[in-house]
């Protein structure tokens, strides 16, 4: 399993004694800016997560069935969500929750709802990790006159520890279905760090589509900072992020 709680809500965790705090911000498919803040605490034997996310699109057009150089007007698309998920550690092994409220609009019509994602995981012997998720439960109100659907998505995945000379890496294998589309996605990776480095790369597939990533960042005492690029055969723009991590004292 890739260890990244954005896909198994069981997989927040705190490693150490006092809070982390990450900022998120880049830029997805289509030229949508996409931002998020994350707080993550450990309190008893729970690992919390508290976040907010934004994505917005500026530059969608409104145009009549008449050929014409310039649009009759330009707005903009936007989306917000804030949650809080958390995960517990039992005997059968890890399982998280992680519930939101998501509000977006386009043009002047706008929708709200309630999102639900559920995971469980599990670290066996010799590193190997394996993990299954649902994720983007929920219910959503009418957007002009019919209800978005959400992108209910269910994944599982395997993952494992490798050690070599000072380089400690995990690599992984996930394979994601979407049922808005009932398209399969297989993703491998991995995640080496290397003293105060680390170092990112993935790949995925789908019947019609690929993607390449490729991410480096390093750690300098409680500072965190991650860049990553995304490459996908699509041809609608090279998605980019930047997380910056801080422990709190």
């Amino acid at each position: 399993w890739n260890g990244s709680e954005s896909v198994n809500p069981s997989l927040i965790k705190q490693k150490s004694s006092t809070p982390m705090f990450y900022i998120n911000s880049g830029n997805w498919f289509g030229n949508i800016s996409i931002s998020s803040l994350n707080y993550v605490q450990k309190i008893g034997n729970y690992n919390n997560r508290l976040f907010l996310k934004q994505a917005e699109i500026n530059d969608l057009e409104f145009r009549v069935d008449k050929p014409s150089d310039d649009p009759v007007s330009q707005f903009s698309a936007y989306a917000f969500q804030l949650g809080f998920g958390i995960a517990r550690k039992s005997e059968f092994g890890d399982i998280g929750i992680k519930g939101s409220y998501l509000y977006f609009g386009i043009y002047d019509q706008v929708a709200d709802g309630l999102t639900f994602d559920v995971g469980f995981s599990k670290l066996l012997k010799n590193g190997i990790g394996i993990g299954v998720s649902i994720l983007n439960l929920g219910y959503m109100s009418k957007l002009y006159e019919e209800k978005p659907k959400l992108p209910i998505m269910a994944l599982a995945g395997i993952s494992k520890e490798l050690s070599f000379l000072s380089a400690k890496s995990r690599v992984f294998s996930t394979i994601e279905y979407s049922a808005l589309n009932s398209i399969y996605k297989i993703k491998t990776g991995a995640d080496a760090l290397m003293g105060p480095v680390r170092m990112l790369g993935g790949y995925s597939i789908t019947k019609h589509t690929s993607e390449f990533s490729l991410g480096s960042g390093f750690n300098y005492g409680r500072f965190g900072f991650i860049y990553a690029m995304n490459f996908g055969s699509q041809n609608i723009g090279e998605p980019n992020m930047i997380s910056i991590s801080y422990r709190m004292p």
